[in-house]
């Protein structure tokens, strides 16, 4: 961890120019009041690439392993990581002050009057220009730190989107199997009775398609999942790793929540806020900084000169001449009168600017909450109520129709059916995990997936088999009143 040695202070409410004074040190600003920001925090430092072979690199399969690997090789990460350096940097060479002259020069170099000098200049920095400056600097530290924690959930959130995604095409590549199983053997089927005169070879052709139908799905659904497995590779930081059969649970219980405290929750943890409030703390020490600018610095020069005595004279000495000089600007005319309305701005700005991000986080928590209420109910209905169903179906109306009790167009119907119902199962799953992951991001959560412990969580409640015939329609909204 790298330590920044000089510590942010909290922003004073005083103005500057009630201290219109030249002192060296400026205005004593070490009465601070907590800041809600805090002080900066540790962040690793700036962490080379890992190199990987461009043939062969690791071979995760958990999401933890996936999620460790991302923020150590991600180059986004690097890039935050580097971008708070050089605030650091900049911060640090905010508070230096400047570097004295030192010239020689002589105004007359040969003759009878030769002069020789040498002096050292100086400019005094007055009214804490440096601190403020320094002061400024730190919050857009802050600013970077914020960022640096967004950065990490960016990539957090890549890979556990990217993660879920490729587990739903294993889990298609499944379904696929299974419904190409059942189109063969329904094929067949067909063949047999056709055989046997009780089927039309029509049946038998129709029953050929549905077989290639689902062939050719089976086929996508393994280019599906090579092509998961790169872009998971890729949200990783490393293209060439080495992605097999992942694991994971893609009908994990994951619980509700309640979509107003859950807004508050995020407004509350996520640090786009804080680096809105860290660019408020900025504006007002720059215009802090503003206001003091008109201060004049002090220029400070001292030296010798030694004059040679006239060749010839006798009786005139050398001369050793001491020189001082002291210099300021007098703000007569330019007093930063547009800089510091520009800070004054510049102040609204900011404040109006972490409002903007208020609202924002709201909308877009609103939003994924939404997709994931819907993706979770839809899942779990298609589990408790529909898939049982649609599977029941295709086996009873399989066996009738082995038994020439049933056309081939209902067992083609029930299959049908099936298909469609497993595939908008596994569908919902996905939009539920792709939700769960924005919503740990919103939070900004380091333990993935989501769990009853996670803020602004509440109770679920499940569809039950039994309760169906005592399910009622749910009630309509009322519409506002007139």
């Amino acid at each position: 961890m790298v330590q920044f040695s000089v510590d942010a202070e909290p922003w004073q409410e005083k103005s500057a120019a009630d201290a219109m004074y030249l002192g060296e040190q400026g205005r004593d600003l070490a009465a601070p009041s907590p800041l809600p920001l805090g002080n900066s925090k540790e962040v690793p430092a700036v962490q080379e690439y890992r190199a990987v072979s461009v043939e062969h690199g690791p071979s995760p399969n958990s999401l933890s392993e996936f999620s460790l690997l991302a923020l150590q090789n991600h180059p986004q990460m690097n890039i935050a990581r580097a971008a708070v350096e050089k605030a650091r940097g900049e911060a640090v060479q905010a508070r230096l002050y400047p570097n004295p002259t030192l010239a020689g020069s002589s105004p007359q170099l040969a003759g009878a009057d030769s002069q020789w000098n040498g002096f050292v200049a100086h400019e005094f920095v007055t009214a804490g220009k440096l601190k403020l400056s320094q002061q400024a600097a730190l919050r857009g530290v802050q600013r970077v730190e914020y960022e640096l924690i967004r950065a990490r959930y960016e990539v957090l959130t890549g890979v556990r989107s990217a993660f879920y995604h490729l587990l739903v095409a294993q889990r298609k590549l499944i379904i696929f199997k299974q419904l190409y199983d059942i189109s063969n053997r329904s094929y067949r089927l067909g063949e047999e009775l056709t055989i046997a005169g009780e089927g039309t070879k029509a049946d038998t052709l129709f029953w050929s398609i549905e077989r290639d139908r689902a062939e050719v799905r089976l086929l996508n659904a393994t280019v599906d999942i090579e092509t998961g497995r790169r872009e998971l590779a890729t949200a990783i930081g490393l293209p060439m790793a080495d992605v097999g059969n992942i694991d994971g649970d893609l009908f994990q219980v994951l619980p509700n929540f309640d979509l107003k405290q859950l807004q508050r929750v995020v407004i509350a943890r996520n640090a786009d806020p804080q680096a809105a409030e860290s660019d408020i703390a900025r504006a007002q020490w720059e215009l802090e900084r503003s206001v003091v600018e008109p201060i004049p610095n002090v220029t400070v020069m001292g030296g010798y000169q030694r004059q040679v005595s006239p060749v010839g004279l006798v009786g005139v000495p050398e001369q050793d001449q001491g020189v001082l000089e002291i210099s300021c600007t007098i703000p007569l005319f330019d007093r930063n009168q547009g800089n510091i309305r520009a800070a004054r701005a510049e102040i609204s700005k900011a404040r109006a600017g972490l409002r903007s991000v208020e609202i924002g986080l709201a909308n877009k928590t609103a939003k994924v909450i939404n997709e994931y209420r819907q993706a979770r109910r839809q899942a779990e209905w298609y589990q408790e109520l529909i898939l049982p169903k649609a599977r029941e179906t295709v086996r009873v109306t399989q066996l009738l129709y082995s038994e020439g009790e049933l056309t081939f167009l209902r067992l083609l119907e029930a299959q049908r059916i099936l298909t469609e119902t497993e595939l908008s199962y596994v569908q919902s799953q996905g939009t539920r995990w792709a939700s769960a992951a924005e919503i740990a991001s919103l939070l900004q959560l380091e333990d993935f997936p989501l769990t009853m412990t996670t803020p602004a969580a509440i109770a679920l409640e499940f569809v039950k088999q039994e309760d169906v015939g005592k399910r009622q329609p749910p009630e309509l909204i009322a519409p506002p009143r007139q």
